[in-house]
C-alpha cells in the first residue's frame, strides 16, 4: 500500500461512485451545479453519446458551469437549467443512470444562500423516481452549518426508510472527523429479479 487513504473525503467517495456507475451513452443529473466540476466529470464519463442535465437556482452557477464545459469542449453534452432541483422531473426523462447532489453553498459566493432541506428532500425523491434499475443517487452533505446538519439528518432518515427490496443505501461518514465532517450517501436502485 502506498500510504494514501483509500477514501480521503466524501467528495472522493462520490467521484468513485460516478466512475463506478456511469458508462458512455448514459444519462446523468447534476442537481447542484455549483462551479461545474461535477458536471464536467459527469460529461466526461457519459461520453459523446451521453447527456447530463444540470440544475441550479443561481445564475452565477450556470455561468461558471457553462464556461468550464465550453473550455473543456463538453458543452454539447449538457443541458443547464436555471431552476430548483426539486423540479427536475419537469425536464428529465426516466432512465437516469446517476444523479449527483453536492449540497451547501456556491463556493466563493454568499454562504447564506444554501440548499434547503425541504427542496433537497423533494429533489432526492424526484431523482430516485427517475433512476434506471442499477442506477444510483449520490449525495454529499456538509453538516458544519445549521441548514447542512438539518439536510444531512433528513437525507439519512429518508434513506433509512427506503425498502431494501428496491434500494441499497450506504451512508459514508468519517466517525472520527468531528460533528461537521462531510458525509456521502450512495443509494442504488436494484434491478428487478429475473
Amino acid at each position: 500500500m502506498s500510504g494514501q487513504a483509500l477514501a480521503p473525503s466524501a467528495r472522493h467517495i462520490a467521484a468513485r461512485a460516478f466512475e463506478g456507475y456511469l458508462r458512455a451513452g448514459d444519462t446523468a443529473v447534476d442537481a447542484t451545479l455549483g462551479r461545474g466540476r461535477d458536471c464536467a466529470r459527469l460529461c466526461e464519463l457519459v461520453g459523446e453519446t451521453g447527456w447530463v442535465f444540470g440544475f441550479d437556482v443561481q445564475p452565477q452557477a450556470l455561468e461558471e458551469t457553462r464556461a468550464l464545459l465550453a473550455q473543456r469542449g463538453l458543452l454539447p453534452r449538457a443541458g443547464l437549467f436555471l431552476m430548483g432541483h426539486e423540479r427536475m422531473a419537469e425536464v428529465v426523462p426516466p432512465g437516469v443512470r446517476l444523479a449527483a447532489f453536492n449540497l451547501g453553498w456556491l463556493p466563493g459566493h454568499d454562504k447564506r444562500l444554501t440548499t434547503r432541506t425541504d427542496t433537497t428532500l423533494q429533489a432526492v425523491e424526484a431523482a430516485l423516481a427517475l433512476l434506471a434499475p442499477g442506477g444510483a443517487l449520490v449525495v454529499c452533505c456538509y453538516p458544519g452549518h445549521p441548514e447542512g446538519k438539518r439536510e444531512q439528518d433528513a437525507v439519512e432518515a429518508f434513506a433509512r426508510g427506503l425498502p431494501p427490496s428496491l434500494y441499497l443505501a450506504l451512508f459514508h461518514r468519517f466517525v472520527n472527523g468531528g460533528p461537521g465532517a462531510p458525509s456521502c450517501l450512495v443509494v442504488e436502485r436494484l434491478a428487478p429479479a429475473v
